[in-house]
């Protein structure tokens, strides 16, 4: 039995193999040849919203939504149609009045309903009963429904058909309980779930996004867990944590500027329609300091009743903002028990690069990938220059490398600074002149990839295969192994709408399309296909083909055409140009 698996192992292998070598080069034109370790298991420590908590009742069964789903506490369950009746008559009075009705008191009320599944004491226990589903167990182990639910939120299946998904492992967390919690029990279910199922010496580690801070807390903590630890993949990891959480808790928001208070904050949350402008214009009948005093009403109410006794939130703090946020919402005696905690993690963040360096010293691998040169969420102070990802800046997300404002470059002189490498053979600098790695902990093994979104970046298979071949390919050891593959700069793109009509096509009765469509669809997908065993992204030749593709689906009656709306179009052009209008007269 065991040699027929290593048969089929080297079987699969070989497949991936050719599979990764860029389109257009024959396995012969490629030198790179892949070492796949088949024998250490991988532990992905997923992002924010990427495990479900769910609320019990008093004998510890779930509780269901009126809509019959269950009552989550993550997904934040939020009464939208509740909070609304609450605050839309004192905001219209307010507005028609051109007075404070006590809006920023119904706010403030509102944040804290809202939140009302995931609120904690003083000490950070919920005061709901809740479940945090973790799965003790490998992916084979899991039912068609976990697999299906876990996929989903982490597409990495190219490691389990590589090394066996009974060497992928699942790692569910709380991410708004107890950072220190979440990295004793990533502890435990290393050495106490994974390594005895497997019977591995070693294990591979890939935090992403919130998991890094927690990845942050579990090496501060876990340092006997260093020897066996063989590779560190973080995935757009909040080590530094997100200026939007820090201006949160520091009360410095965007919203002292004219553009995201009227603008950008409404048009990103509701998107770009005419109710978005014609709200930011009503918006304009309210007294602006009363609406800047109602909206911070609504975010203190939020970090009250949420963020101030979450440690795992606090971990998203960034360090700058800290002390002044600290002294804010953690210096009275009643929240000593989540200030002690939250110093530590500090400690541990300022440890970071320590910790590094000693896991290096014994023998394991650090890797890093990171999203760069897109705005973050507007509500952060610095959004229209601070260059991120969306969600994370990327001094973060890099360890600290440098990156260009928005819009600008490092300079036409700009020469690399070299804290982490000086070697004059590398030139690390980003072909755009925005980044500078060379001042990141990691510039030899920090891939990036332009334009590509936090929020977005589980549909980037090319970045999910890197995560893969770093966290299984013992020949992958940096930048430099396989660039004609894996390059340090990349770029953007998403397989979720192509890989949607796919899967329509297989579902679809074939005889009723006919054999005309049929092979028009086949041979759209092959296109697709064939650009998406490219790793080396070009935006353009993907969305001719994901267009040809959704071209051809319309033309068969697989999918439906966008339905022209021109008078929609013209209005909702006209209300972004009024009220752009309005910004510029009246800032």
């Amino acid at each position: 039995m065991m040699k027929t698996k290593k048969i089929i192992s080297v079987l699969l292998a070989v497949l991936m193999l050719i599979s990764v070598v860029p389109f257009g080069a024959s396995a012969e034109e490629s030198a790179y040849v892949p070492a796949y370790d088949t024998e250490t298991p991988v532990v992905l420590v997923h992002g924010i919203g990427q495990n479900d908590t769910y609320v019990l009742d008093d004998n510890g069964n779930r509780q269901y939504a009126e809509d019959g789903s269950y009552l989550n506490g993550w997904p934040l369950e939020v009464d939208i149609k509740t909070a609304l009746i609450d605050i839309l008559p004192t905001l219209l009075g307010s507005i028609f009045l051109r007075r404070d009705l006590g809006l920023a008191k119904v706010m403030n009320k509102g944040a804290k309903d809202l939140l009302f599944a995931v609120q904690k004491d003083n000490e950070g226990n919920y005061k709901n009963k809740v479940e945090v589903p973790c799965f003790r167990g490998s992916m084979a182990e899991m039912t068609s429904e976990m697999k299906d639910f876990c996929y989903s939120r982490i597409p990495v299946q190219l490691a389990g058909q590589i090394i066996g998904e009974d060497k992928v492992f699942y790692f569910g967390y709380d991410s708004l309980g107890d950072v220190e919690a979440n990295a004793r029990s990533l502890h435990e279910y290393i050495r106490n779930v994974v390594m005895p199922k497997t019977g591995a010496t070693k294990v591979n580690i890939c935090p992403i996004s919130m998991g890094g801070s927690v990845a942050v807390e579990y090496l501060q903590m876990f340092k006997e867990d260093y020897d066996i630890i063989k590779n560190i993949v973080y995935v757009v990891p909040a080590i530094d944590g997100s200026d939007i959480v820090g201006g949160l808790l520091t009360g410095k928001l965007s919203i002292e500027d004219n553009d995201a208070l009227y603008f950008d904050l409404i048009e990103i949350l509701m998107g770009e329609n005419y109710t978005s402008y014609l709200i930011n214009m009503l918006l304009r009948l309210l007294p602006k300091k009363i609406l800047k005093t109602a909206l911070y009403a609504l975010a203190d109410g939020a970090v009250d009743a949420l963020v101030r006794t979450t440690t795992q939130l606090w971990a998203l703090c960034p360090t700058e903002y800290y002390p002044e946020a600290r002294e804010k919402w953690l210096t009275d005696d009643n929240y000593k028990a989540i200030r002690e905690k939250v110093d530590y993690f500090m400690e541990a963040r300022a440890d970071f690069e320590k910790n590094q360096n000693e896991l290096i010293s014994k023998g394991a691998s650090i890797y890093d990938i990171v999203c760069y040169d897109l705005p973050i969420f507007p509500l952060a102070p610095e959004y229209k220059t601070s260059n991120s990802d969306g969600i994370i800046q990327c001094t973060s997300t890099s360890m600290g490398a440098t990156f260009a404002d928005l819009g600008t470059t490092l300079g036409d002189g700009y020469k690399a600074v070299g804290t982490y490498c000086n070697n004059p053979a590398h030139n690390h600098l980003s072909p755009d002149g925005m980044v500078d790695p060379t001042t990141g902990l990691l510039p030899c093994t920090t891939w990036y990839f332009k334009g590509q979104s936090h929020e977005q970046l589980q549909y980037n298979d090319v970045c999910l295969s890197l995560a893969t071949m770093l966290m299984i390919d013992d020949n992958m050891v940096d930048v430099y192994s396989n660039p004609e593959a894996y390059p340090q700069y990349n770029g953007e793109r998403s397989i979720r709408n192509v890989d949607r009509m796919i899967e329509d096509y297989k579902k679809a009765d074939k005889s009723k399309l006919g054999a005309d469509k049929c092979a028009a669809i086949e041979d759209a997908i092959a296109a697709v296909e064939a650009v998406k065993a490219e790793t080396i992204i070009n935006e353009a030749k993907w969305g001719a083909v994901e267009s040809n593709l959704e071209s051809t689906m319309i033309a068969a009656g697989l999918r439906e055409a966008p339905k022209a709306a021109p008078l929609e179009d013209a209005f909702t052009n006209l209300t972004k140009q009024m009220n752009k209008m309005l910004n510029n007269v009246m800032k």
